[in-house]
C-alpha cells in the first residue's frame, strides 16, 4: 500500500500540510522528497500549498497582525531574527507601542539557536494556518 494512500482520500492533504507545516526543517525535507519519490506531481501540489514565513510575509499586514499578536513577545522577536527589517513593521503594524517596545528589546537581546529560530516560525505558521479559513490568501 502506498505511503500517500490516506493522504489522498478526502481532508488527507489538509492533514498532509499540517504535518509537514509543524516539522523542523530537515524532517519535512525528508518527508518532502519521500513523496516526490512516490509521486512527484502529488509532492509538487503539496510543495506550493504549505506555508512558509516568506510567504506569510507576504499577505495583508492586517492578517498578518492578527496572528502575530497571538504570539508571545519572545516568540515573535525570535521569530523575526534574521528576517528583512521591514518585517519588524509588518508583525507589529497593529500592536501597542508598549508590546511593539517589548519584541523590540528582546529582537536586540536575544540570541536564539537556528532550531529556536525555526519553531518560532512553525508557532508563527501554525497560527496563520489557523487564520486561513477567514481570509482569502495570495
Amino acid at each position: 500500500m502506498s505511503m500517500l494512500a490516506r493522504y489522498k482520500k478526502p481532508g488527507g492533504l489538509q492533514q498532509l500540510i499540517a504535518l509537514l507545516e509543524s516539522c523542523l526543517s530537515k524532517k519535512r525535507e525528508l518527508l518532502l522528497n519521500t513523496i516526490m519519490q512516490e509521486d512527484k506531481e502529488f509532492g509538487t501540489m503539496v510543495k506550493s500549498k504549505l506555508l512558509t514565513v516568506e510567504k506569510v510575509f507576504k499577505w495583508d499586514p492586517l492578517i498578518l497582525s492578527e496572528a502575530t499578536t497571538q504570539l508571545s513577545e519572545r516568540t515573535l522577536a525570535v521569530a523575526l531574527k534574521g528576517l528583512p527589517p521591514e518585517a519588524f513593521g509588518i508583525a507589529t503594524h497593529t500592536m501597542r507601542d508598549l508590546k511593539k517596545r517589548e519584541v523590540q528589546n528582546l529582537l536586540e537581546v536575544l540570541k536564539p539557536t537556528a532550531v529556536e529560530i525555526e519553531s518560532a516560525h512553525i508557532k508563527l505558521i501554525e497560527k496563520f494556518a489557523s487564520l486561513k479559513n477567514k481570509a482569502p490568501l495570495s
